[in-house]
């Protein structure tokens, strides 16, 4: 999207709290949205698009949960992670029952201020967001990002991943900034919600570049070890991958 998208982090937002999905900036997400509550919730974002442009649509505080799946399928509220992912719905199919098929981009970090509580008119929370990063500061220099991460990419065993080719693609255009990339390489690659969770809540970009980096550090060794291991020593015909 090169629209400049604006938020207001004045007015709440609609929070969508899911277990196991954590957006970043730059990433997109398809859902598929068939709870009453979060159909409202997306029937009130889209209630202000004017000719069917999304960019009005009022945005989303994707969430995760703070407790585990016993907790998240109780009839009570349960806590949420502090930290979000402020998003915007970019492509909306409304279905003839009333759910949705809908894809959010994340825009931004933001952190929780104030939670609101569902009410009797409205069955979803919405929260007070302050954000993570300062827009209007210029983002830091991160000089042998863009390197190391090409090196890893394109060395014998990560350069397999299925998503290598296309952040290849990412790391030759000019118009694509390091910082976006960063943004992409953990979306995508990283898997582990606890460590993505920890890119989201991270304020500071030199931190979540090492973080990456030591991730990719990582899966390229158990790659090795996978490679290293000869079929019949797999354990009960498991391998490591």
């Amino acid at each position: 999207m090169s629209e400049t998208i604006s938020l207001d982090f004045k007015r709440p937002m609609a929070v969508f709290p899911l277990p196991g999905v954590v957006l970043l900036p730059h990433g997109v997400q398809a859902l598929h949205i068939f709870e009453p509550r979060y159909r409202q919730m997306v029937d009130d974002c889209l209630e202000a698009v004017e000719d069917d442009n999304l960019l009005t649509a009022a945005p989303i505080a994707m969430a995760t949960y703070a407790t585990g799946p016993k907790a998240v399928g109780s009839k009570a509220s349960p806590p949420i992670k502090p930290a979000t992912c402020v998003g915007k719905i970019v492509q909306h199919q409304r279905l003839p029952d009333g759910r949705h098929n809908i894809v959010v981009q994340g825009i931004c970090r933001a952190r929780i201020r104030a939670l609101m509580e569902p009410t009797d008119a409205r069955l979803y929370r919405m929260a007070l967001l302050e954000p993570t990063e300062r827009v209007s500061d210029p983002p830091p220099p991160l000089p042998g990002v863009r390197k190391a991460i090409r090196t890893l990419l394109t060395g014998p065993r990560l350069g397999r991943m299925t998503a290598a080719p296309a952040i290849m693609e990412w790391l030759a255009r000019k118009d694509v900034s390091t910082h976006a990339i960063l943004e992409l390489v953990g979306f995508t690659l990283i898997g582990d919600d606890t460590v993505r969770y920890r890119l989201l809540a991270e304020p500071s970009a030199r931190e979540r570049a090492e973080l990456i980096q030591r991730e990719l550090g990582r899966l390229d060794r158990i790659l090795t070890k996978a490679d290293e291991q000869a079929w019949k020593a797999w354990p009960k015909g498991v391998s490591w991958n």
